[in-house]
């Protein structure tokens, strides 16, 4: 017995302890969650690859993630990116690595995530390597020298003598729950688990519990020896454990005969969130609005093992900041009332009810939180009930200033009131729930009166606003009607005669009575006479001493104001002797009235007014030729009412007769005029117009626009009209149309200087030269502008020649002195680059092309026109014009210059090109370059040699010229 003794210590000795780290980490900011599919924790490994695979939630993108094996690191894994959702980063983990060289045995794998503001978040698990891997048998006597409570000496273990023990066999160890034995190595805190051994012994089996906590490395005897095989234990701390028991006989002096350790992981039950509700009243919010200062209900939805703990969180986002808002407890929802308007997270972390973690699950939602607006509708300002309308308050009255205003979550109101001549403002009543305020004003003058509104909860100075002008007075009278009588009748129609007695009478009020100030303005000397002053009565006799238009009026004022007035009406009064009125007017011949408004030349008509007046009419007749608008009196004021008179002129006249009271000191009191033509064998020409788009022109008429000369006349079988032009430079006349019955011509001047523009008229049957005429004078003025003509080549280069031996320099020169010929005629100022074949430049064609850009730049000039014939394979044909790119004008001119050459020479249109010629592209001004033809064309080469064909290139280019934009 004592060999085996001294057999087992050394066994004893010999058993050691293997250690396993397990740490989470969470960080309730930093929110990343690392959640493994493969390995587990405690996965047995039988490959050489270790296949990593799982995934990363995280608030903030992730910027990396390192893998360590027993804390050196293996590698950086790749991240693919899943998705964004409900503020959320999703991340797939997948790395795999070769761990042949790894031994067999327990090892720690650990994964360091970090998002891009540095956040970490680490997870830690325990593999088990198994490669073809014998067990080994473990000298339970090597445990004993673990145990810092059993102290083994050699040399002090006594043989029992008269006992013999046996030594006990543990067969299994089971931890079960609820009757069902763990087979997975897992365990819940807070559950009450049964550890049962299995041991056997000839003198009966004795059982101690043990647990080892693997972080710390400590060892913990849960129960100590005794004959019941089973303990009840209750795991309070997550953690990786090591749970045993030891047997020994029940009458052995050792510490131990045998024993069996199992692998233990003890976690808490991970909480899930599965859904986060804000409900309003019981209605959840969808549309992620919420008020300011309404209380919502913050809702999670979560399920775990043991029970969910909630924690609820709020970010501003404006700030970046985090408030929570509840602590973890085991009531699901947290009634909150936001105080701030802005963006928002609303969120809740869940763990499981015995989670020593920060969190397991989160859920964050974006709101926005919004403080509802007021809206003032109206403001009234009411006295003893009765609304003011007319803004005028008194002094010392008491008057209720009320809002309007609507807001989701009710209205406070402030009440100003700013004294304008002062430019103050007075705040009368803070902010409050009551929407009305009793204010008697203290000053008179001008006032604005206002109301400030805001949501009940609203942090802002105001919502909405309203302000309205009241007068403040301490009373004031009002004038309601001012009445002029005569003989107690009202004058209504605003005349009144001179001597006579009437009555003025104003009709005013005011609280302490009014006061009446009666006035007249003579209109004719703008002189106010005051004819009574402040009093009473208020009525006043009152006659008028002299005719003319006159101003009646009276001032009102309080009985008690220091003003000048409160109040006034004036009104307009003519004061006549009498007026006469003209009925109507008569021409008759022989006795019968003309109706036709015809009358003869010679031929003796009478006419005959027909007026009245209280004191008898005077009659004065007139007479105006409408040709000359010239007025003849035919016979001053006499009471007769008719006179004789005979046409000796045809034509267009007015016919009147003005008449006037018979003592009248006025010009007139009516007339009537009416319209006669006075008809002869003759025409007579009443007017003759000049118009530029229906406009009358009077002086100066412009070379290149048309207008429109129009005759107006009478005659008795019908008007021919003839038009005429005389140059006055030259003293010498152009028929521009001969006699016809229209009566209008356009008329395009083409030259500038002083002109005679004339119509003669004459009856359509008229064997007469003329009958009537008109002349008027008028200056036509040039273009005022500059254009230089460049005949092509010339000189040394004699340019493209013809198959006959035709050259490009004379054809250009021609056309050249033609063009500037006509142009000159029109007022424009031609400066040509050459006028013969003798050139000033040197025979050097770069010199040659800079000194004709010279002569153009060096002149102010408005367009630059070179003049050139075009060559080819004798093939070719057609008219081209080019201009630089990017100028406006350049393009206006050579599209007008192209469409008339090809209207009037007719040769094909090549069209409209841009290029960059020098000519084209240095000069200052815009320009052009015209190749009016083909000269290595026989056809062509023909036309270009004529002298007509030059010619209408000449017109046809100078017409386009002038009908641009800016010439």
């Amino acid at each position: 017995m004592k060999d085996k003794k001294y057999y087992l210590v050394p066994k004893i000795i010999s058993i050691f302890f293997m250690l396993f780290l397990f740490s989470i980490k969470a960080q309730a900011v930093s929110n990343i969650s690392i959640n493994l599919k493969t390995p587990t924790d405690q996965n047995i490994i039988n490959s050489s690859e270790l296949n990593i695979d799982g995934e990363i939630k995280s608030i903030l993108k992730l910027k990396s993630v390192y893998l360590y094996i027993d804390n050196e690191n293996i590698g950086q894994a790749n991240l693919d990116e899943l998705e964004f959702k409900e503020n959320t980063y999703k991340a797939r983990l997948k790395y795999t690595k070769n761990i042949s060289s790894l031994k067999n045995g327990i090892h720690n794998l650990r994964i360091l995530a970090i998002d891009e503001q540095n956040n970490k978040e680490e997870k830690e698990i325990s593999i088990n390597i198994k490669r073809d891997q014998e067990k080994s048998e473990t000298n339970k006597n090597t445990i004993q020298n673990n145990f810092v409570d059993t102290t083994v000496k050699m040399g002090s273990i006594e043989k029992s003598l008269t006992t013999v023990s046996n030594e006990a066999k543990l067969e299994k160890v089971e931890v079960s729950y609820n009757g069902n034995v763990v087979t997975n190595g897992e365990m819940g805190v807070g559950k009450s688990y049964v550890i049962k051994g299995y041991g056997n012994s000839a003198n009966g089996v004795l059982y101690q519990f043990w647990v080892k906590d693997l972080s710390t490395n400590s060892w913990t005897m849960i129960r100590d020896y005794g004959e019941t095989n089973s303990f009840n234990y209750t795991p309070a701390k997550a953690g990786k454990y090591l749970i045993g028991i030891h047997v020994k006989d029940k009458y052995s002096k050792e510490n131990l005969d045998d024993f069996i350790y199992e692998n233990y992981t003890v976690t808490i039950s991970k909480a899930k969130l599965e859904k986060v509700e804000v409900s309003y009243n019981g209605n959840v919010v969808t549309n992620g609005e919420m008020g300011v200062g309404k209380s919502y209900l913050i809702k999670g939805y979560g399920n775990s093992e043991n029970g969910v703990l909630y924690q609820f969180w709020v970010k501003d986002l404006s700030t970046n900041s985090w408030t929570m808002i509840r602590d973890y407890g085991e009531t699901n929802s947290f009634n909150y009332t936001p105080t701030k308007a802005g963006k928002y997270l609303i969120g809740i972390h869940v763990k499981d009810k015995y989670s020593k973690e920060n969190l397991d699950d989160f859920i964050y939602e974006n709101y926005t939180v919004t403080v509802s607006k007021a809206k003032l509708e109206k403001v009234e300002v009411s006295y003893d009930g009765n609304v003011i309308t007319n803004g005028e308050i008194g002094v010392g009255k008491s008057y209720v200033i009320k809002g309007y205003g609507n807001s989701e979550n009710g209205v406070l109101y402030q009440f100003w009131v700013k004294d304008l001549s002062t430019n103050s403002w007075t705040m009368i009543r803070d902010y409050g729930e009551t929407n009305s305020f009793n204010y008697t004003p203290t000053k008179a003058g001008k006032y604005l009166i206002g109301i400030h509104v805001k949501d009940k909860y609203s942090k802002e100075n105001l919502d909405d606003f309203i302000y309205e002008n009241y007068d403040v007075s301490i009373s004031k009278a009002k004038l309601e009607k001012v009445e002029v009588s005569y003989n107690g009748s009202v004058i209504t129609n605003g005349e009144i005669g001179v001597g006579k007695n009437y009555v003025i009478k104003g009709y005013g009020n005011s609280a302490n009575g009014a006061l009446y100030q009666f006035w007249v303005k003579d209109l004719s000397t703008n002189s106010w006479t005051m004819i009574r002053d402040y009093g009473e009565t208020n009525s006043f006799n009152y006659t008028p001493a002299k005719d003319g238009k006159y101003l009646i009026g009276i001032h009102v004022k309080d009985k008690y104001s220091k003003e000048n007035l409160d109040d006034f009406i004036y009104e307009n009064y003519t004061v006549t002797i009498s007026k006469a009125k003209l009925e109507k007017v008569e021409v008759s011949y022989n006795g019968n009235v003309v109706t036709n408004g015809e009358i003869g030349v010679g031929k003796s008509y009478v006419i005959k007014g027909y007026g009245n007046s209280a004191n008898g009419v005077l009659y004065q007749f007139w007479v105006k030729d409408l040709s000359t608008n010239s007025w003849t009196m035919i016979k001053d004021y006499g009471e007769e009412n008719s006179i004789n008179w005979k046409p000796t002129v045809g034509g267009k006249y007015l016919i009147g007769i003005h008449v006037k009271d018979k003592y009248s000191i006025d010009t007139l009191d009516d007339f009537i005029y009416e319209n006669y033509t006075i008809l002869s064998d003759n025409a007579r020409l009443e007017k003759l117009e000049v118009k530029l788009d229906g406009n009358l022109i009077s002086n100066n008429l412009n070379v290149g626009k048309t207008y429109t000369i129009e005759g107006s006349a009478t005659s008795k079988n019908g008007v021919l009209y003839q038009f005429w032009v005389k140059d006055l430079s030259i003293n010498s006349w152009a028929m521009l149309r001969d006699y016809g019955e229209s009566n209008n011509i356009t008329y395009t001047p083409t030259k500038s200087g002083q002109y005679l523009i004339g119509v003669h008229v004459k009856d359509k049957n008229s064997k007469e030269s003329l009958d009537d005429f008109k002349y008027n004078q008028y200056s036509i003025i040039g273009y005022n502008k500059t254009v230089i003509v460049d005949a092509g080549h010339g000189g040394y280069d004699s340019g493209a020649v013809g198959p006959t031996g035709i050259k490009e320099k004379d054809v250009t020169l021609k056309v050249a002195l033609k063009l500037g010929k006509i142009l000159e005629n029109s007022g424009v100022n031609v400066i040509y680059t050459r006028t013969s074949d003798n050139v000033s430049w040197p025979s050097n064609e770069s010199q040659d092309l800079a000194a004709r850009v010279a002569i153009a730049n060096n002149n102010n000039t408005d367009l630059y026109v070179s003049i050139h014939a075009n060559s080819f394979n004798g093939s070719a044909n057609g008219t081209e014009t080019y201009y630089y790119d990017g100028s406006a004008k350049g393009k206006e001119t050579a599209e007008k210059v192209q469409k008339e050459l090809v209207n009037s020479i007719g040769l094909y249109d090549r069209g409209v090109k841009t290029a960059g010629y020098y000519v084209l592209k240095n000069t200052i001004s815009p320009s052009i370059l015209v190749e009016l033809g083909f000269i290595d064309n026989r056809n062509e080469e023909i036309l270009l040699n004529s002298d007509w064909f030059q010619q209408k290139c000449a017109e046809a280019i100078a017409k386009g010229i002038l009908g641009t934009s800016f010439m």
